[in-house]
């Protein structure tokens, strides 16, 4: 539970926040940097340093890394995980919720970014490019394996119409692909040319499938074997949402076989992918290291709008994207019955 943030004297004390990795944008720090005390950690820290680098903090700012149950409860100052991104699958939100832990995301900040990257993965996939590319430097000039496919006239399936999803929706209209979308929480499209379908219906009949829906128990496998056999034989699979959406030993042996065309990928079911993984030797599959964000602008963005909420938080007001502000009653709660437990205990 979040402590008392006044001194004996009144003044403000300089709050801790730990920023899970380097990689978080320079924005970020040079904001906190004037009131807050801040700790920056490898890539990818353990649960054990985390507890460690943590134990004082007020705030952390997580990019790369898990921040676990018992990360938060060996935490008694945070009151705040900003996400450095729209997912929070990398935190456990039950626990911060029940300590009342605020975790807040960065709304659409990287939408564009995500969006456009999805497509410059689409046309490599679709025309071969890393192929070509790959052969040339072998010295090859080997044009017949080269032959690729159009994207007019094709069907793109959209699994989730949020801020990516959209923005992929309206980049595939340019292109002159028509759209099939899937998203439960969803009536109607904002855009015409956009139909909302069923996920079997998507899956049966489009060309491309692309993910940009969030990791939850619901969408755990959601593409598992069953589902990505139902797909179009030579079909494309693009991820750039999260790995677990996809069951990942299905979809290499529906790319082994043939019966899927090919697959680009921007995350994986266990980050970073291991050296020896069967996907780095699959030449019908594009891989990169979950970077589909990262643009100069984006990464500015998200670090400003993250540092931002740890911002707010501590001067008393409520950040935006705050994903379970359940946490801000059982926080007065837990703050309440420490009240009454102190009273008790003075007599």
């Amino acid at each position: 539970m979040p402590s008392d943030t006044k001194s004996i004297t009144g003044l403000v004390k300089r709050r801790r926040v730990v920023f899970t990795d380097g990689t978080i944008g320079r924005e970020a720090l040079d904001m906190l940097a004037p009131t807050c005390d801040v700790q920056v950690l490898d890539q990818y820290p353990s649960e054990k340093t985390l507890i460690v680098a943590c134990a004082d903090a007020h705030g952390i700012l997580a990019r790369l890394g898990t921040i676990t149950g018992r990360v938060i409860e060996n935490s008694p100052h945070l009151s705040i995980i900003a996400r450095h991104g729209v997912g929070v699958d990398a935190v456990d939100l039950e626990t911060a919720t029940n300590h009342g832990v605020v975790v807040t995301t960065t709304g659409n900040s990287n939408a564009t970014a995500v969006a456009e990257y999805t497509f410059a993965l689409l046309l490599a996939l679709a025309r071969k490019v890393n192929q070509a590319d790959r052969d040339m430097r072998a010295g090859e000039w080997s044009r017949g394996v080269l032959i690729g496919m159009e994207l007019e006239g094709k069907t793109l399936g959209v699994i989730g119409l949020g801020a990516i999803g959209r923005r992929v929706a309206r980049l595939a209209q340019g292109f002159g692909m028509r759209v099939l979308a899937f998203d439960p929480g969803l009536i109607e499209s904002e855009d015409s040319w956009v139909v909302l379908t069923s996920l079997e219906e998507l899956l049966r009949r489009s060309d491309v499938v692309s993910l940009h829906t969030r990791l939850t128990p619901n969408t755990w496998h959601l593409l598992d074997a069953g589902a990505m056999a139902s797909m179009k034989p030579g079909a494309f699979i693009i991820n750039t949402a999260r790995g677990e959406v996809l069951d990942e030993i299905a979809l290499i042996a529906l790319l082994e076989s043939g019966r899927l065309g090919g697959a680009a990928l921007d995350t994986y079911e266990n980050e970073p992918l291991a050296t020896n993984s069967v996907l780095r030797k699959l030449t019908n599959v594009i891989l990169s290291p979950h970077v589909a964000g990262q643009t100069k602008e984006a990464l500015s963005r998200v670090a400003s709008v993250a540092a931002q909420a740890i911002l707010d938080e501590f001067a008393g007001d409520q950040p935006k994207y705050v994903y379970n502000p359940t946490a801000f009653a059982n926080r007065s709660a837990l703050i309440k019955l420490a009240d009454s437990s102190t009273k008790f205990n003075t007599g």
